[in-house]
C-alpha cells in the first residue's frame, strides 16, 4: 500500500514534466513547419490559416499559464512564502500591464502585423514584448503558488521562448523587413537587458539558496 502511495506520488510530481515533454514536440513541429514554409506550400498554408494560429496561441497559453504552474506537484511551504507570494503578484502585474500596453497599442498579434515595423511602446523595450508578458505572468503564477515542479522546469520554457523568438525573426518577421529589424535588432533587447536579467536572476536564485538551506522555505 505504501509502495502504491509512493508511485501515485511520483506519478503526480512528472506530471508538470509531462505536459511540458508533449507541448515541446508539438512546439518543435511548429517551428519546422516555419522553417520550411517557403518551400511547403502545405506548412505555408496551414501556417497562414487564422484559425489554426488562434488554437495554437490558446493552446500555449492554456500550457504555460495553467497547466503547467497549477496541475499537482509538490508545493514550496515555509516563513518566507509570504515573499514569493509578493514577487508573484508584482510579476503577474508586470506582465498584465504589458498586455493591457500592447492591446493599447492595438498590437496583440505581432510587431509585423500591419505591415510595418513597429519600434515604440512596449515594441521600444522588447523586440517579443508578448512572450516577455507570458514569462512574467508564468513565474508570477508559479512564485505565488509555490509550484517546485513548474520551477524547476523554468528553464526549459525560457529557452523555448528564446528560440522561438529567434526563428521568429530569422525566418519570418527579419525576412520582412531586413535592414530595417537588423537596426531594430540592434536597439532593442529581445526580452530585457542582459544585465538586468543576470541581476534578478542571481538575486532569487541567492535568495532560494539562503531560504531553503536555513530553513525559512521548504518542499
Amino acid at each position: 500500500m505504501i509502495i502504491q502511495i509512493r508511485d501515485l506520488r511520483d506519478a503526480i510530481i512528472m506530471l508538470p514534466i509531462i505536459i511540458l515533454t508533449i507541448w515541446c514536440f508539438v512546439w518543435l513541429v511548429i517551428q519546422i513547419m516555419i522553417i520550411k514554409k517557403e518551400r511547403n506550400n502545405f506548412f505555408k498554408k496551414i501556417l497562414n490559416n487564422r484559425i489554426f494560429n488562434v488554437v495554437i496561441v490558446v493552446c500555449w497559453i492554456i500550457v504555460v499559464l495553467l497547466l503547467i504552474p497549477f496541475s499537482p506537484q509538490r508545493l514550496i511551504t515555509g516563513e518566507f512564502t509570504q515573499i514569493l507570494d509578493v514577487i508573484g503578484q508584482i510579476l503577474v502585474m508586470l506582465g498584465i500591464i504589458n498586455f493591457v500596453w500592447l492591446f493599447i497599442q492595438k498590437r496583440g498579434i505581432g510587431a509585423e502585423e500591419m505591415g510595418r515595423l513597429v519600434t515604440k511602446g512596449a515594441y521600444g523595450i522588447s523586440r517579443h514584448p508578448i512572450y516577455l508578458s507570458h514569462m512574467l505572468i508564468y513565474f508570477g503564477l508559479v512564485f505565488e503558488r509555490g509550484a517546485f515542479e513548474a520551477l524547476v522546469i523554468s528553464p526549459i520554457l525560457v529557452i523555448i521562448y528564446i528560440l522561438t523568438a529567434r526563428v521568429e525573426e530569422k525566418f519570418s518577421i527579419g525576412k520582412i523587413f531586413k535592414e530595417e529589424y537588423e537596426i531594430y535588432r540592434k536597439k532593442v533587447p529581445m526580452f530585457m537587458k542582459w544585465w538586468l536579467f543576470l541581476i534578478i536572476c542571481g538575486t532569487f536564485i541567492i535568495f532560494l539558496l539562503f531560504s531553503f538551506n536555513f530553513g525559512y522555505l521548504q518542499i
